[in-house]
């Protein structure tokens, strides 16, 4: 008994490796529901007040380990601000990891620290919290300077906690949201950004869209 029990331990091992793995990568996760959460996205509209949208085109990278995308460039007709807003949906493993300030600091950008911004309730039912970061590019071949908001949401309420893979394990599906605008000047004070204009409008069709209230939250 004593020569088998150190084989029984190096097994069950194994075995609890295996499940620990397959519960943090959702293997058994069910397919269907992100697949709906990510076919709601189609009801979000593309005029929103002063702001009219386009769809824009994206790499197969983009398309990476999710359910469906919402990636559009939205222009003020009053004032020519132009927002781009990309909405991912898909299991929550895959939607809580790589955000902005690592993905773009990846591709060369220099990564200004990310703060916390929370827009008050207003017409939702919950205040919409947000990081957000500057970004810079100051090559000669590419100089650019970008503003990034990005959120969660999981239950109809845009959070940014601080382990998201943690904090949405359990949950069915997860829309991840964010929002890029090109900078005029690298000191343009967060409070001016026309990104917290834009969220106003944007935010209560996205309640509206994702999270109906005939239906109720996971």
């Amino acid at each position: 008994m004593s020569r088998i029990l150190p084989g029984v331990i190096a097994l069950m091992a194994v075995l609890l490796t295996g499940l620990v793995h397959g519960y943090w990568t959702e293997r058994w996760a069910p397919h269907e529901e992100p697949a709906r959460a990510a076919a709601r996205m189609a009801d979000v509209p593309t005029v929103l007040g002063d702001w009219e949208g386009e769809s824009l085109d994206t790499t197969p990278r983009l398309r990476d380990g999710i359910a469906g995308y919402l990636y559009r460039r939205y222009v003020n007709r009053q004032n020519g601000h132009a927002v781009t807003v990309a909405l991912f949906c898909g299991r929550s493993g895959p939607m809580a990891v790589h955000t902005p300030d690592v993905c773009y600091a990846g591709g060369g950008y220099e990564v200004g620290a990310p703060v916390e911004y929370t827009l008050p309730a207003g017409s939702l039912e919950h205040p919409a919290a947000f990081r957000t970061a500057p970004f810079f590019k100051t090559s000669a071949a590419d100089r650019s300077q970008l503003r990034i908001f990005w959120s969660w949401n999981a239950t109809g309420q845009w959070v940014v906690p601080r382990n998201p893979r943690l904090t949405f394990a359990r949950r069915p599906f997860l829309y991840k949201l964010y929002l890029i605008r090109e900078m005029t000047a690298a000191d343009e004070p967060l409070e001016a950004d026309p990104c917290l204009e834009f969220l106003g409008l944007l935010l209560p069709e996205l309640q509206r869209c994702l999270f109906p209230p005939s239906r109720d939250p996971v």
